[in-house]
Order: structure tokens, then sequence, then C-alpha cells
């Protein structure tokens, strides 16, 4: 199985290190603190630059947002094509999105991506609101595309629609994660856990 340092990450050719810098702290403040809890100064303080530089790449913190959640989505698409490209099962697939849970929570990235802007959905501008959403999609029709090649192939067994688990799947990690971050990474762990018994996963 393909471990998550071995999956090939998307990137923007024309980006340079400070901009990918730029988006590395800025996911770790959204995913830490929400979209509310940090502003440019701290991304220039951990870069020890001035917060005009990065005005000079993201005019405003909506674009800075909107362009993380955007990259978000594209290597989620990419990393699931990645495994599956390489023989990699349902399972593996599956357990790559649980894998990244908790290797984010880790990382002291406790909230979710999505669930990093929910709390402040009716605040964020509309751009914002319109990557949120995608990215929310986008998750959950790989899952749902998954399970459902699962199912197919006898990896998984549950019974309705695979988009119905997808969209609880989904849910299910949302509040997990939001819980972990007072509760503690076994909450996300267990989690998980009912998750694959739920969708009848056989190791």
């Amino acid at each position: 199985m393909l471990k998550i340092t071995e999956i090939s990450k998307t990137k923007n050719i024309n980006m340079n290190q400070t901009q990918e810098q730029i988006l590395h702290y800025a996911r770790l403040f959204l995913q830490s603190k929400g979209y509310n809890g940090f502003s440019y100064r701290d991304i220039a303080q951990k870069l020890d630059i001035k917060n005009a530089a990065i005005h000079n790449y993201y005019p405003k913190k909506e674009d800075l947002v909107a362009t993380l959640l955007e990259e978000s989505r594209k290597e989620i698409a990419a990393n699931f094509s990645c495994i599956e490209e390489s023989g990699g099962n349902a399972r593996e697939q599956l357990q790559y999105y649980f894998e990244s849970a908790l290797n984010d929570f880790d990382e002291k990235k406790y909230i979710c991506l999505p669930g990093s802007i929910i709390i402040y959905f009716e605040e964020t501008p509309e751009k914002v609101k319109e990557q949120t959403l995608l990215l929310l999609n986008e998750i959950v029709s790989r899952i749902n595309f998954t399970l459902e090649n699962g199912r197919k192939q006898g990896e998984f067994k549950f019974s309705g629609s695979a988009e119905a688990r997808a969209k609880s799947i989904v849910e299910n990690l949302i509040g997990a994660r939001q819980l972990s971050s007072i509760k503690g990474r076994k909450t996300l762990a267990t989690t998980i856990t009912l998750i694959k018994a739920d969708i009848g996963w056989k190791d």
C-alpha cells in the first residue's frame, strides 16, 4: 500500500517557494485556529517577512484561503487517482483519507479544511464559500466512487446507497476532528474504527 508520504502531491508549476510557505502556514493556522483565528501578521512572523509581501501574492485574506481550498481539492483528486492508477484497491484509497486526517492531527492541524470554514460559513466571502463547497463535493464524490467500487469487489459490505454512506463518513469525520481538538487523538481514531465497522471493512 502506498504511504501518505509516497503519494505525489500536485503543485502549481508557477508557484514559487514563498507562495508555498505562505500556503503552508495559512493551512496550519486555518486548521488549528479557524478562519477568523489568524491574520497575515501571524504568517509574516513565521516567515520573517512583511505583511505587504503576502499581499503581493494574495491581496485579501479571502484570496489566500480560496487558493488554499482550491489547491487542497486538486491534491485530494490527484492522490485518490494516484492510488488507483498504481493498483491500489478501494480500502487503500479510503485508508489514505483516514490517514490524512490522523497525520493532520499529529501536525497540529486539528480541524479539517472544510470544518475550519463551516464554523464561520455565513460570515465568509463568497469565493471562500464557493471553494469550500467544491472541496466538500470533491471529497464526497471520491469516497462515493470508492465505496461503490469496494462493495462491488467485496471489500465493503453495507446497505443503502454509497452516496449516502459517503456523506455520512465526511460528516462524521468533520465532527470527530472538531471534537478531537479538545478531547485528543483517540476520539478521531475511534470514529475511524467505527466507520470501518459500519461499512463492513474486512482486513
